[in-house]
């Protein structure tokens, strides 16, 4: 019986019910089952941006939040048009939430849109709220500006009608085509190489070992740019001249947070300066023929940066391409990695992100080692997922295929030639991008990352025999 405000139980039975019953209620309020029930009935998706019926373009920062939880406690994936689910990190600017770069330039698959873009929470594997906005993506023919202390390039570029890809990404890419007609098929050879001036410093005590070295002396093999490239704009234009109508490669590898203070780790310190650097590149190159291949391991190590840090990585990358693709005779090529390092599904993401609706396609086995045929496995899935992009392969070192191991294995040797003729219509060139007898780093008894390595360089050219 109750007298006031106390409970008086009399009966032992009653109080062990009692002592049960109230058990039963504190765990059921507290158990991790109720809890999510209650978060799956009491929350709602709170999206920031983009706003709906917003008419957008560029790379885009999509960010939501579920109401009343920790963004700790829950996964956040954004998807358009019933796609492929996009997953959301963490951040903290402004107040804690869910966050991903997207870049719109690619979405034309049906025109201005509206795109349905659905933001969905889920805890547990299990959906606990969603919300949708409809957004117009204004493409056109954007103009994209370098904002520098330099004067900047305006770009004019147009993205192709789309192509469905025959496996769903994030985002539908533009068809990619590429007439190698256009491609002078002289690629430029440095005379002032560092193999040049090793055989001419062997040529009279080591006459064979000379021998080795003028088999990579006379093969053309890219130009990497970056810090130590001085005025890159002068440094390029002095190629340019001394090319005589040749092609030359370069590889451009000045992006902030290069290799993830890795071997390589480098690149100029802000956005602003790199993409100033971009355009004193394009400015070298002018009017010519060239092929560059676009900051090597970008996208592939784009994970060790923040959310932020990724955005303005995508940025770079996107504005970098349309800069340097202002020029009619450059033909640009972004990186993605190797077959053995990201998965084709997630890197056809990344590459879209990075706008390579833009670029003459992407870039393979830069300074590693798997083989042709590894490769080309990886490429035409790559190519597929991304509707029908080229290619180019690195064959500098692959000679022997991979070991497993990346930085100065042993028992390496050259690989096939640069040519133009590769038997596969997506594969627009094999190149020599990494340059055979630079070291790849302190290991392995190796010098700095990019210091020529004279024994190492003889041991490639030998083992190939």
């Amino acid at each position: 019986m109750q007298l006031g405000n106390q409970i008086i139980i009399k009966s032992p039975y009653a109080k062990t019910f009692f002592v049960l019953t109230l058990f039963v209620i504190v765990f059921s309020l507290f158990s991790p089952l109720t809890l999510e029930w209650s978060f799956a009935r009491a929350s709602s998706v709170n999206v920031w941006w983009p706003e709906s019926g917003k008419h957008m373009q560029g790379l885009q920062p999509f960010k939501a939040m579920v109401e009343g939880i920790s963004t700790d406690q829950y996964e956040m994936y954004w998807q358009v048009d019933g796609g492929v689910r996009n997953h959301m990190d963490n951040n903290s600017k402004d107040y804690p939430h869910k966050e991903a770069a997207v870049d719109l330039n690619g979405w034309s698959w049906h025109g201005s849109g509206p795109y349905h873009v659905n933001f969905i929470a889920e805890q547990n594997g299990q959906t606990i709220a969603e919300n949708s906005v409809d957004i117009y993506v204004d493409n056109g023919e954007p103009s994209v500006e370098v904002k520098s202390s330099v004067e900047p390039i305006k770009v004019e570029t147009t993205i192709a009608e789309a192509k469905q890809p025959e496996v769903k990404v994030a985002v539908a890419p533009a068809k990619v085509t590429l007439q190698k007609s256009d491609i002078s098929s002289s690629l430029y050879v440095s005379a002032n190489s560092p193999a040049a001036k090793q055989a001419a410093e062997w040529r009279a005590s080591r006459p064979n070992d000379a021998a080795s070295m003028d088999v990579l002396a006379q093969t053309p093999s890219a130009q990497w740019l970056g810090s130590w490239s001085g005025d890159v704009e002068q440094t390029v234009a002095k190629v340019m001249n001394d090319a005589q109508g040749k092609t030359p490669v370069f590889i451009a590898y000045n992006i902030p947070g290069r290799d993830c203070g890795g071997y390589s780790a480098g690149g100029v310190a802000s956005r602003d300066a790199y993409l100033q650097w971009i355009v004193s590149l394009t400015k070298g190159i002018g009017s010519n023929n060239a092929i560059v291949v676009l900051e090597p391991d970008a996208l592939a190590g784009i994970t060790c940066l923040d959310a932020q840090g990724q955005a303005d990585r995508m940025l770079m990358l996107n504005t970098a391409m349309k800069t340097l693709k202002s020029n009619p005779g450059t033909k640009v090529y972004l990186d993605a990695g190797h077959a053995g390092w990201i998965d084709a599904t997630t890197m056809a993401t990344r590459l879209t992100q990075a706008g390579i609706a833009a670029a003459d396609g992407f870039a393979l086995n830069v300074s590693n080692f798997d083989s042709i045929d590894v490769e080309n496995a990886f490429g035409g899935d790559l190519s597929n997922k991304l509707g029908g992009a080229h290619y180019i392969v690195d064959t500098s070192r692959n000679g022997n295929g991979s070991s497993g191991e990346w930085c100065n294995p042993s028992g390496r040797a050259i690989g096939k030639s640069p040519t133009f003729s590769t038997g596969n219509a997506s594969i627009d060139a094999y190149l020599w991008l990494k340059t055979p007898g630079e070291s790849d780093g302190n290991c392995n008894g190796g010098p700095n990352a990019g210091t020529w390595w004279p024994d190492y360089a003889l041991s490639l050219v030998n083992n190939s025999h």
